[in-house]
């Protein structure tokens, strides 16, 4: 947050305009990220803060991932005659520059977050370069934890993965009967264990 209204005096300076201006390109920025990224539209927005500590995350196993926060700095120009020419375009490109720079940014981190936090959860799969099968698929998804709906529908989770890999899961042939049959006795094992423990944690 830069310190608007908290610089030397200037002759003429009006602070208070400057402050409309950071919020009007800021919140500008802001909304072209997530119209620029449906997956960064979807992460929730705390509230602002002077101070952000990390965040630590710790697994079953005892592991703790722990993520710092991470310092975002746009490179903004702007030149004198936009200025004068009031050229909202000249405006309008800097802001989408901006949008491009804080998504490559946190979108990296984003998945380098996930990353270490499934691999210490127990839940990523690595496939070692091999192609993508119904099998490897089974077994990826198997490390999942589902939730139920009450009248035990499948909570199907949101898939996130790279373009090429959406690739690969859109050419899957067809599922086989006996396929068919080894993802339902997958699922219905999760939801025996999903209502079981439902049980327990009213019984305690």
């Amino acid at each position: 947050m830069p310190h608007i209204g908290k610089v030397a005096s200037r002759i003429f300076a009006l602070p208070e305009y400057e402050r409309a201006q950071f919020y009007l390109f800021h919140s500008a920025v802001r909304y072209l990220m997530k119209a620029k990224d449906s997956l960064y539209a979807q992460i929730p927005e705390g509230d602002p803060s002077e101070t952000i500590p990390a965040t630590q995350n710790t697994m079953p196993s005892g592991e703790i991932v722990t993520s710092e926060p991470i310092m975002m700095e746009s490179k903004i120009v702007v030149q004198w005659d936009d200025i004068r020419n009031c050229n909202l375009d000249a405006l309008a490109e800097q802001a989408d520059n901006a949008a491009e720079q804080g998504l490559s940014i946190i979108m990296p981190r984003l998945f380098e977050m996930v990353g270490r936090t499934s691999v210490a959860a127990g839940t990523a799969t690595d496939m070692a370069g091999a192609p993508l099968t119904f099998e490897s698929y089974l077994a990826a998804f198997s490390k999942i934890e589902l939730r139920f709906e009450n009248n035990g529908e499948p909570i199907m989770p949101q898939l996130v993965v790279h373009p090429k890999t959406a690739e690969m899961l859109a050419s899957l042939p067809p599922w086989t009967a006996e396929q068919q049959k080894i993802w339902d006795a997958m699922i219905e094992g999760k939801r025996k264990e999903y209502f079981a423990s439902r049980r327990h944690r009213k019984l305690s």
